[in-house]
């Protein structure tokens, strides 16, 4: 079974409680794995205001799940985000025809900024160079 990397960005009813919200992040989830496929993130966002009313509601909680699945997958996932009433909004894309787990989290480590001291942080009348040299 040949793996796609998808991105699906969701938006979850802003009267729903916390348990609510990670139940149906983790029934997602779970429908992605249970076809193997490959969970690689998942970034739900506080409560936000939206540019425009969706279903009378003018805030909501946005959810971004980046994985590698099957076709069949995405027609059981995209069948089950329609059915969720806690569910506003949602869309899926396909990043890439191809995916390799393994190359995708060498690259996010790649490309992660070097981490600084805290002191370096604070300290923003310093130059680059300044903090080079010490």
């Amino acid at each position: 079974m040949k793996l796609r990397h998808y991105e699906t960005f969701y938006l979850l009813h802003p009267d729903l409680s916390d348990e609510e919200r990670t139940g149906i992040s983790e029934k997602l989830q779970q429908i992605i794995t249970s076809v193997h496929g490959v969970m690689v993130k998942i970034d739900p966002w506080p409560l936000q205001k939206l540019a425009y009313r969706v279903q009378k509601q003018t805030q909501g909680y946005y959810v971004v799940m980046e994985y590698g699945a099957s076709a069949e997958s995405i027609a059981e996932l995209t069948r089950r985000l329609r059915l969720d009433e806690g569910v506003m909004k949602f869309v899926t894309t396909k990043i890439s025809h191809e995916f390799d787990a393994e190359a995708l989290v060498k690259a996010q480590d790649e490309s992660a900024p070097p981490a600084e001291t805290v002191e370096e942080a604070l300290d923003s009348t310093q130059s680059t160079e300044e903090r080079e040299e010490k």
